[in-house]
C-alpha cells in the first residue's frame, strides 16, 4: 500500500503556532511605534507652521503670531485653520511674558516672528505618555529646531 501524501494534523497544528506567534510579535511592534510616530508627525506639523508665520512675517513686514489655545487645544497661524491636537498627545510651552501680555490673541499663549525673522522664543515639548520631543524657537534668529531626548 502506497502513502498518501499530504499533512499531519500534528503539522498543521505546529505551522498555525509559528504564525500566531509572528503576527503576535509584528503586532506588538506596529503598537509601540503608535505613540512615538503621532508624537513625531505632531512635531514636525508644528515646526511647519512655525516656519511658516517666520516667512509670513519677513514677506508682510509685519509681525505674525503663532497661537496656542489650551481651551480648544489647538494651534493656529494668521489665515490658517486650527490644528488641534491629536487625543493623548499634550503641549508643554514655555514662552515670553511680554509675548503673551503683547499679544492680540486675549492671553493666549504666543510665539510671534518680527519682519526682520526676528521672534520672541519659546520651547514646547509635545508628549505622549513617555515619548516626548521638543520644539526651540530662537529668539535670536526665529530658527525651529527639533530634539528627541
Amino acid at each position: 500500500m502506497a502513502a498518501e501524501a499530504g499533512f499531519t494534523l500534528v503539522e498543521m497544528l505546529v505551522v498555525l503556532a509559528i504564525l500566531a506567534v509572528t503576527a503576535g510579535i509584528a503586532g506588538a511592534s506596529m503598537s509601540r511605534g503608535g505613540p512615538e510616530r503621532l508624537v513625531r508627525a505632531t512635531a514636525e506639523r508644528l515646526a511647519a507652521d512655525l516656519a511658516r508665520t517666520r516667512i509670513d512675517a519677513i514677506r508682510a513686514g509685519d509681525r505674525r503670531d503663532l497661537v496656542f489655545d489650551g481651551e480648544s487645544r489647538a494651534w493656529q497661524r494668521a489665515g490658517a485653520r486650527p490644528v488641534p491636537l491629536p487625543a493623548g498627545v499634550t503641549l508643554d510651552l514655555t514662552t515670553a511674558r511680554e509675548a503673551r501680555a503683547a499679544s492680540p490673541a486675549g492671553g493666549r499663549s504666543t510665539i510671534a516672528f518680527l519682519p526682520d525673522g526676528r521672534s520672541t522664543g519659546g520651547r514646547i515639548d509635545i508628549r505622549m505618555g513617555e515619548t516626548r520631543r521638543s520644539l526651540t524657537v530662537e529668539w535670536l534668529t526665529g530658527v525651529v529646531r527639533a530634539s528627541a531626548p
